[in-house]
């Protein structure tokens, strides 16, 4: 992880545990850990070096910690874009890379308004890359080999389906800071509530 990721990952999950003391006395008997929510997604991708990036993937929640708002998860995703350099020759490179990834990560609902439930959070990956290039003359594949560290900060909301809250929608804001493979992510997705 580069010093920048890893100092606005540290921000972040600072501003995450700083709610939790406040709720913890009153929502502690709450708070719980199991897993207790699936979730899907699809990501729409403004990429760092490449065009055309989207990305899926799951996410298993495994329950929360202090108080019911402050939850973890864990899950995979799969990114993929096509290569947006040039070569020394100053022609395109051809080709596209990919990450696979797989993440732990808190989020920390803000408050909620009817059926909304906005929400900031934080994470951590290990990010598997690859590539497949063509005309690879200055040997781009090595920018794309390998496993990395990276750090994730998001934001969005979700929307209950039902009045349980069991079904619901979410949308969010993404960044992802990995070697060569950064990106801001717009997502949409579902999550499944188990109880």
């Amino acid at each position: 992880m580069t010093s920048r990721a890893a100092s606005v990952f540290t921000a972040a999950l600072a501003l995450l545990l700083l709610g939790a003391p406040r709720a913890r006395a009153q929502e502690q008997e709450h708070a719980h850990l199991g897993v207790d929510r699936f979730g899907t997604f699809l990501s729409w991708a403004w990429t760092d070096h490449g065009r055309h990036g989207h990305e899926l993937g799951a996410d298993l929640d495994i329950g929360s910690i202090f108080t019911p708002k402050l939850r973890l998860s864990v899950g995979l995703n799969y990114f993929h874009a096509d290569i947006d350099r040039r070569n020394h020759l100053g022609e395109p490179v051809d080709g596209t890379f990919h990450d696979f990834s797989l993440h732990a990560e808190g989020s920390y609902e803000l408050f909620r308004v009817d059926r909304f439930g906005p929400y900031v959070g934080a994470g951590v990956g290990v990010h598997f890359r690859g590539s497949d290039i063509k005309n690879d003359i200055d040997n781009d594949a090595r920018l794309f080999r390998g496993a990395v560290i990276g750090a994730d900060l998001f934001g969005g909301t979700t929307f209950a389906l039902t009045k349980s809250r069991r079904y619901s929608l979410y949308a969010e804001a993404r960044r992802v800071e990995a070697e060569n493979v950064e990106r801001t992510l717009a997502r949409a997705g579902l999550i499944i509530r188990f109880r």
